[in-house]
C-alpha cells in the first residue's frame, strides 16, 4: 500500500464510515467538479510534465522542459554575440527561440513526496494536485491552501480531512460541501456557516444535527446519517462514482 492509498483510505474511512480502496479507480470521480490539468512532454527528455490549468501553459506546452532542465541545461544557454547585435523587435522570436523554452513547474519552499503535482509551495505527500500551498496529504485537488488531507477538492482553504469540497474555508470532516465557512461533519451543504453535524442544508447558519435546515437532535440525525452513508458507500464501491453531488442535487 503506497502512501497515497493510506491517505485515501484514512480520509474516506473518517468521512464515510468505511475506507474505500484503490484511489486510482476513483480518479474520474475525484476530479469531477475539480479543475483537472493536462500534460505535455519535455522537448529535451520527453518526460511527462503536468501543466497548471491556465491558458498560458496550454499555449506553450509544445515548448516546455522540466524545472531541473530549465535551471540546468537551458539556464546555461546563451545567444551568440552576432545574434545579440542583430536582435530587434521584429526578429526577437526567431533569435530567442533557443533560450525561450519554459517550464510550467513552479516550486517554492521545501516540499516532499509530491507525485504528479505541479505549481506548489511547501507541501508534502500529495498526488495529482495543482496549486498546493502549505498543504499535505492532498489527492486529486486544485489549490488547497493550508489544508491537510483534502481529496477531490477545489479551492479548499484551511480545511482538514475533507472529501469533494469546493470554494470553502475552514471545513473539517466534510463531504460535498460548497461555498461554506467554519463547518464540521457536514454532508451535501451549500452556502452555509458554522454548521456542525448537518446534511442537505442550504443558505443556513448556526445549525446542529440538522437535515434540510431542520434540527432533529443527535439520535434521529445519526440514524438517518448512517442510512445515507451506507447507500453512498454501496454506490461508490459498485460504480466508482456517485451520481449525486452538491451541484446536481437541485437539478
Amino acid at each position: 500500500m503506497d502512501e497515497y492509498e493510506k491517505i485515501f483510505q484514512k480520509v474516506t474511512s473518517i468521512i464515510l464510515g468505511k475506507p474505500l480502496e484503490n484511489y486510482k479507480n476513483y480518479e474520474k470521480w475525484l476530479f469531477k467538479n475539480v479543475t483537472n490539468y493536462e500534460y505535455g512532454k519535455s522537448v529535451i527528455s520527453e518526460e511527462h510534465i503536468y501543466l497548471p490549468p491556465f491558458d498560458f501553459y496550454s499555449d506553450v506546452k509544445h515548448n516546455i522542459v522540466t524545472i531541473e532542465e530549465a535551471y540546468g541545461t537551458l539556464g546555461k544557454k546563451q545567444i551568440s554575440q552576432q545574434e545579440l547585435e542583430s536582435l530587434s523587435f521584429s526578429n526577437a522570436k526567431k533569435v530567442l527561440s533557443k533560450i525561450s523554452t519554459t517550464t510550467p513547474n513552479t516550486i517554492y519552499g521545501e516540499s516532499s513526496k509530491m507525485k504528479d503535482c505541479t505549481f506548489y509551495y511547501s507541501s508534502h505527500s500529495c498526488y495529482k494536485t495543482c496549486g498546493g500551498n502549505r498543504s499535505k496529504g492532498c489527492v486529486c485537488s486544485f489549490w488547497p491552501r493550508a489544508s491537510d488531507y483534502a481529496i477531490g477538492c477545489y479551492y479548499a482553504f484551511s480545511c482538514q480531512f475533507c472529501l469533494k469540497c469546493y470554494n470553502s474555508n475552514s471545513l473539517t470532516r466534510c463531504f460535498e460541501v460548497s461555498d461554506s465557512n467554519k463547518c464540521s461533519d457536514c454532508y451535501f451543504c451549500h452556502n452555509c456557516e458554522n454548521l456542525v453535524d448537518c446534511m442537505f442544508c442550504f443558505n443556513a447558519k448556526n445549525l446542529r444535527y440538522a437535515i434540510a435546515n431542520v434540527p432533529l437532535g443527535p439520535k434521529k440525525y445519526q440514524e438517518i446519517k448512517e442510512m445515507i452513508l451506507d447507500e453512498i458507500v454501496e454506490e461508490l464501491e459498485k460504480t466508482k462514482n456517485l451520481k449525486l453531488d452538491i451541484y446536481s442535487i437541485g437539478d
